[in-house]
């Protein structure tokens, strides 16, 4: 057998995708590894991919055979050092990328649905042909920790003065999931906003956290944002900024839900009400700092003083695709 030959048994097409964004080039970035039904990768195959693409996430799709509406697709989800079970932009750019090959497929339909299979849980997706929009059901189990963010948390990793004494209000801390926590800090104005350093230390300290929410050795990221008005339909605008140690995210839906389920339970200020529930709505501008300008979208439902749903919404456009050989 040749080495061409061999190659070619071992070859997996991926795409890479621009997320948050319609706009190329902005966005956050996302490569999708196609495993067809018939192959499979190892754990440290899938790594070893991840870590070449050197993307703040990577998706590997395992393809199912029932390609069609409401079909399910397993995913893993990895960083360049570990796999992880959720995430914002991954799960939201691969609804996109699906949605956009069931519709290919489908005359005269204008939504698409599917679910996709992580290791967080099952996450419902739908796709939308007019608006290109994919919309997630996030896996959620909010928690606002006892312990807010202080001025030696602050000062620990390396925040100006200048930003932190300015700070609206004492930032708390939100688990969107356990392990997935994020210190929530409000800004006065966004010329504060672009004041915060994108080096920011590791926060070392995780004493007075709530018990069994971060793992031993996990980390918190800072989301800092400025409220911004609404939108014409009503939608709290905010502009955003993800810091985790000296890595800027330029867009983070897993902040974004935590950051938007906090504000739906203790800062309403435009849900639209029933008898029984509450709708929230979020619009998010992020990443526009280190020129990848991101559009997210949240919606949270509060029933009964308790967030029933986060639904993160999100566009994607493909730049790139091949094949790589293992």
């Amino acid at each position: 057998m040749s080495l061409t030959t061999m190659e070619r048994k071992l070859q997996f097409n991926f795409i890479t995708l621009d997320v948050f964004t319609q706009v190329r080039y902005t966005g956050n970035p996302l490569a999708i590894v196609k495993v067809p039904h018939s192959k499979t990768l190892t754990q440290q195959q899938k790594q070893m991919i991840a870590r070449e693409f050197n993307y703040s996430e990577t998706v590997i799709l395992h393809e199912t055979q029932e390609v069609e509406d409401n079909a399910q697709w397993k995913i893993d989800i990895f960083l360049t050092n570990a796999e992880i079970p959720f995430a914002g932009h991954p799960t939201v750019g691969t609804a996109c990328f699906l949605g956009k090959q069931l519709l290919d497929s489908a005359a005269g339909i204008d939504q698409v649905n599917g679910t996709l299979i992580t290791k967080a849980g099952p996450v419902p997706f739908a796709y939308m042909r007019q608006s290109n929009t994919a919309q997630c059901e996030v896996p959620h189990d909010v928690n606002v920790h006892q312990r807010t963010l202080s001025a030696e948390d602050a000062q620990s990793v390396g925040l100006p003065g200048a930003v932190y004494e300015s700070f609206v209000k004492q930032p708390p801390f939100v688990s969107l999931v356990k392990g997935v926590t994020f210190a929530l800090v409000q800004l006065p104005t966004e010329d504060v906003l672009a004041a915060v350093p994108s080096n920011l230390g590791l926060l070392k300290s995780h004493d007075g956290l709530d018990k069994d929410w971060t793992a031993k050795g996990s980390t918190v990221g800072f989301f800092f944002f400025v409220k911004d008005g609404h939108t014409e339909d009503g939608s709290t605008k905010l502009r955003t900024r993800m810091l985790l140690g000296s890595l800027e995210d330029p867009a983070t839906g897993s902040a974004s839900s935590a950051l938007a389920a906090y504000l739906a339970l203790h800062e309403p200020d435009n849900g639209k009400k029933s008898a029984t529930r509450g709708v929230h709505e979020f619009h998010m501008v992020q990443g526009v700092e280190m020129g990848r300008r991101s559009e997210i979208g949240v919606e949270v439902i509060v029933e009964k003083d308790r967030i029933h749903k986060i639904i993160l919404r999100g566009s994607a456009v493909s730049v790139m695709e091949g094949s790589l050989v293992v």
